[in-house]
């Protein structure tokens, strides 16, 4: 059961990068895409939902460079995966710099039972 909600996270990691190609604004220059991996308290998990629809989304989209956001859930296990597409990794890494990035992160402290990870790519395809 496991490999198989692994495969399907795989999936939609693939076709979720394919959407940030298309989205990118400038041909010539690839996407990119930050992933923040979480593991959450599954009695507290539709609050968290609500409170990243309500509060991360518009903050993200007030930032320069912002193509779209995702959020992948798992209400089983409480692993959740946000997906920030951004037209360049110098906007990833200027929202990162103006504290914009920690900021977000913050407002789950309480819901997290193990650290956030952090990943980073370059979209590589586009169709």
């Amino acid at each position: 059961m496991r490999s198989k909600i692994s495969i399907v996270l795989m999936v939609v990691l693939i076709v979720s990068f394919c959407i940030a190609g298309t989205l990118a604004k400038n041909e010539d220059k690839p996407a990119f895409a930050r992933l923040t991996i979480t593991q959450s308290k599954i009695e507290s998990f539709d609050e968290m939902v609500k409170l990243y629809s309500e509060s991360v989304v518009p903050a993200a989209k007030s930032q320069n460079g912002y193509l779209g956001i995702l959020l992948l859930t798992d209400r089983t296990t409480g692993k959740a995966i946000s997906i920030a597409l951004w037209e360049s990794e110098e906007d990833a890494i200027a929202n990162e710099k103006s504290g914009y990035y920690q900021e977000q992160v913050d407002k789950f402290k309480d819901f997290f039972t193990a650290p956030p990870v952090r990943e980073e790519y370059e979209v590589s395809i586009k169709d």
